[in-house]
């Protein structure tokens, strides 16, 4: 498992050769539509949060994987890598992060930002947790983009399994740079959600699947879970 985990790590960058973000990568009769698909997508991705156990007693977690759309996009399936950190300061409240990047055909993106997990239930059991997160996205050639995300989940525990059940959702606001297209100079927008995740322990990891439903883009994701102490 440990050799599986950091194969994710390393591998998953590489899974995200079919995602795109340029605006000129197809004939430009629809330039627009394709655009808003772009940064749409993008924006679903970047709101994937932390699924981090609020009753662990470990203080630092590392989770990577990577997200697929559902459904086709422009003719293909766009995937993403996905790599978050999260260290528990105390036992209600985690600080999570996202700094990676990555080269995916002509560009090479740069995901930064950070948010809290709060986590809150009855006496003795800590099943709820809220989530803030603000990430951008740098480094390419035609928009920079700006997602900020707001998660509502509960815990529970079946069998070997754990759920993490609930609804988000998350605001973007991007600027286009001038290019050889014709996208809207700002897109602005909210993506609202149902999330569902299982996840299931292995000796010292932790494997999971989700999912993100929006009538209009959904994604799918497979991660591996490591936490440190």
């Amino acid at each position: 498992m440990r050799l599986i985990f950091k194969c994710m790590v390393l591998l998953s960058p590489i899974f995200s050769q079919s995602a795109d973000f340029r605006f000129d990568s197809v004939a430009c009769q629809d330039c627009d539509g394709h655009a808003k698909s772009v940064v749409y997508s993008s924006s679903s991705w970047l709101s994937e949060t932390a699924a981090i156990d609020p009753n662990s007693k470990n203080r630092l977690m590392i989770q990577s994987g990577f997200s697929s759309t559902t459904r086709r996009i422009w003719s293909n399936y766009w995937t993403y890598p996905n790599l978050d950190f999260a260290i528990k300061t105390t036992n209600n409240l985690a600080i999570t992060g996202k700094i990676y990047g990555f080269s995916s055909e002509k560009e090479s993106p740069q995901v930064l930002g950070a948010g809290l997990q709060y986590f809150f239930g009855g006496k003795d059991t800590l099943d709820w947790v809220t989530s803030i997160q603000r990430i951008d996205l740098k480094g390419l050639n035609h928009f920079r983009l700006t997602s900020l995300t707001f998660d509502f989940r509960k815990w529970v525990d079946w069998k070997t399994f754990q759920f993490r059940i609930g609804a988000g959702s998350n605001f973007f606001k991007e600027q286009s740079y001038s290019g050889n297209h014709s996208a809207p100079s700002t897109m602005e927008g909210q993506i609202n959600y149902i999330g569902l995740d299982t996840l299931r322990t292995f000796s010292i990891y932790k494997v999971g699947l989700g999912m993100r439903i929006n009538p209009n883009l959904s994604f799918l994701t497979l991660f591996l879970q490591k936490e440190l102490f």
